[in-house]
């Protein structure tokens, strides 16, 4: 399972890469736009998911730190395994 969620970062991470790199045009992708969209609503997503785990997040570590893999990584840091235990042990 562990596996699924690296693969799942690295994908994660791959794609935030290109739209960072395709805003400041060092990377030419075939619709901008379109990118820009779908930033935009995976953004919008993981900040509802702040929302709804938040609370829980921040009894783990450092409030701004955990906010900001939930940026990066949506999901696949709020189910990971690790955090998952965590979250357990702090409650």
């Amino acid at each position: 399972m562990r596996v699924v969620f690296l693969i799942g970062k690295l994908l994660t991470l791959a794609f935030w890469l290109v739209v960072i790199l395709s805003l400041f045009g060092v990377v030419q992708v075939p619709d901008p736009q379109r990118l820009n969209w779908l930033a935009l609503a995976i953004l919008v997503i993981h900040l509802v998911e702040w929302a709804l785990v938040g609370k829980q997040l921040k009894k783990i570590g450092e409030p701004l730190t955990q906010f900001a893999l939930v940026m990066l990584f949506g999901v696949f840091h709020v189910k990971a395994p690790d955090t998952r235990r965590a979250v357990n042990q702090a409650l």
